[in-house]
């Protein structure tokens, strides 16, 4: 399949396209780094027109970050999704979207609540095959160092640099890791699927914030870490998966350590 994928240079997307290329298709990036623009419909349009399914990855991430731009990011996040559905309806080309499990009040949350609804109404409506994975706590060498903060990146760069790793709120609460290129491999295998089917991106395994501080000071030998009180958007609350759709897949992210200490000392040299 010809398969593009918006946001195809970020963190998520570069991994996708190389499984893609593993898999034998034929992947196309589409990135505003390159002058795309998914708030562009006849932009949009053009790219899908050749295209057999689209994987959309293109948004405007944060939490407390996205409250000082909340109409760019309701123009990026649910029109550029628009755009994107209505070019696959017009194309009849496939779409997967990547969304986030529903914890709390915030605009990023908000905006991917309303694509995920967006992609089900065109599914459902107008014929578009559509298929959704649901993301967790993301982890992998190359994710960016800075705004919007990641755990692992904020957690990794900061410890190696001789610093406390910074923790909102008490660290009770949970988050599940997943590999990036589990992520991957889910958006790619969705493509098969397409009747507005979820999977989880994943593993089931909880881990509160203040363990995974002990994991990623046992790598870096800076075990120190420091509290503030949680950001805007944010509350206590964490979530883990509950393995939506693995039993379609017949397979799931599982937790991978090698992986995260390999993630954890490539920080080590390198801040992208």
């Amino acid at each position: 399949m010809r398969v593009i994928v918006t946001g195809g240079s970020g963190f998520i997307g570069s991994w996708v396209i190389d499984e893609l290329k593993d898999r034998g298709h034929i992947p196309v990036t589409f990135d505003r780094r390159f002058g795309d623009d998914v708030r562009n419909p006849l932009n949009v349009m053009a790219a899908v027109g050749d295209a057999d399914a689209v994987i959309h990855l293109a948004g405007m991430l944060g939490t407390h970050e996205l409250f000082d731009s909340a109409h760019e990011a309701v123009d990026v996040n649910v029109h550029g999704t628009l755009n994107v559905l209505e070019a696959c309806a017009a194309n009849q080309a496939r779409y997967v979207g990547i969304g986030m499990p529903q914890v709390w009040d915030n605009v990023y949350q908000a905006t991917k609540l309303c694509s995920g609804k967006l992609a089900s109404a065109w599914h459902r409506h107008r014929g578009v095959p559509v298929s959704h994975v649901r993301a967790y706590n993301v982890f992998g060498p190359g994710q960016h160092v800075g705004a919007p903060q990641k755990i692992i990146p904020t957690f990794a760069s900061r410890s190696w640099d001789g610093e406390p790793m910074p923790i909102w709120g008490d660290g009770s609460q949970l988050v599940d890791l997943v590999w990036v290129g589990d992520i991957a491999r889910m958006l790619v295998e969705a493509l098969e699927f397409g009747d507005n089917e979820t999977f989880d991106a994943g593993s089931g395994l909880p881990f509160d914030v203040n363990e995974i501080a002990q994991f990623v000071g046992a790598v870096t030998g800076n075990p120190a870490v420091q509290h503030h009180p949680m950001r805007l958007g944010e509350h206590g609350d964490g979530v883990v998966s509950g393995g939506e759709g693995w039993d379609i897949l017949g397979w799931h992210p599982e937790w991978r350590p090698d992986a995260f200490e390999e993630t954890v000392r490539w920080y080590q040299h390198n801040r992208p």
